[in-house]
């Protein structure tokens, strides 16, 4: 039973946080175009793009198969997938690097060259991929095929079996592979709306100020007898004394208009006195 009451009270709550934060909608929907926009602006002038060009290689574990009508056995191929990983630790070694750097006369070192260099096994092939990043896309395409004309020959003297064949060379890149301008937007308005949403919500989660009858009812759990109407926002036609006018005796004298003014207790004050009263007795 206490457990069935303690769910109604925090549904309630719920209910009163989400009803309060129906003005703050607004301003996270805000918060969200605003921080896509600045995202957007912030990649696109001042994060610099980036090109990869990709370069297919086959590995071969068998150099004795000369013709090309020979059936590859199974043998062969774990053989040669047991190679893949091998080749591609070989093709970023220093060695290898430092052979492409000169024959591109590159200024950079073989370090700085292999944190642009990344090689994966195709999946339940004997073929990797290797793929060169760099700022310009020429610049990228060049020194994936040369590393696909070096390291074919720094394989084979250092493994001393089989071999790797060319399957495709890499092409010069027409668009960036990084930033990634649409993913980037996305992430920055997913991010506010969602920081936005939650600062809201703890704002109003522990806001304990007084703003309805429930809320007193909640709070404390005692009946009301009555409320004090809104005098404020009255119109020249309201029952109640604005701040332009007048009270003699029962009589109101507005500046703008002369009406007759009785005042009387509100009906919902009387039936709550009532009440009270009958509870007494």
């Amino acid at each position: 039973m206490d457990q069935i009451t303690e769910n109604k009270d925090i549904e309630i709550d719920l209910g009163k946080i989400f009803y309060k934060m129906r003005n703050k909608f607004i301003y996270i929907i805000i918060f969200t175009i605003v921080a896509a926009i600045v995202s957007g602006l912030i990649t696109h002038f001042c994060v610099k793009p980036r090109y990869s060009a990709t370069t297919k290689m086959y590995v071969y574990s068998n150099t004795d198969r000369i013709s090309t009508d020979s059936t590859i056995t199974s043998t062969e191929l774990t053989a040669s997938q047991d190679l893949v990983n091998t080749y591609i630790y070989i093709l970023k070694s220093d060695t290898v690097l430092e052979a492409v750097i000169k024959d591109l006369d590159l200024n950079i070192s073989p370090s700085a060259l292999r944190s642009g260099i990344s090689a994966q096994q195709a999946d339940k092939t004997v073929a990797f991929e290797v793929t060169v990043t760099a700022s310009g896309p020429k610049t990228a395409a060049k020194i994936a095929n040369s590393i696909a004309k070096i390291a074919p020959k720094e394989i084979v003297r250092v493994v001393k079996a089989g071999g790797v064949e060319i399957i495709d060379y890499a092409k010069v890149p027409t668009k960036p592979s990084s930033p990634n301008l649409s993913l980037n937007i996305t992430i920055a308005a997913l991010a506010a709306m969602f920081i936005s949403f939650v600062a809201f919500f703890l704002y109003e989660l522990f806001d304990t100020t007084i703003t309805s009858e429930r809320d007193i009812i909640g709070e404390f759990d005692i009946p009301i007898l009555g409320t004090v109407p809104n005098l404020e926002n009255n119109t020249e036609n309201s029952k109640y004394p604005t701040k332009d006018s007048k009270i003699v005796g029962t009589k109101t004298v507005n500046k703008k208009s002369d009406t007759d003014f009785v005042l009387k207790p509100s009906d919902e004050i009387l039936e709550n006195i009532q009440n009270a009263k009958g509870d007494d007795k």
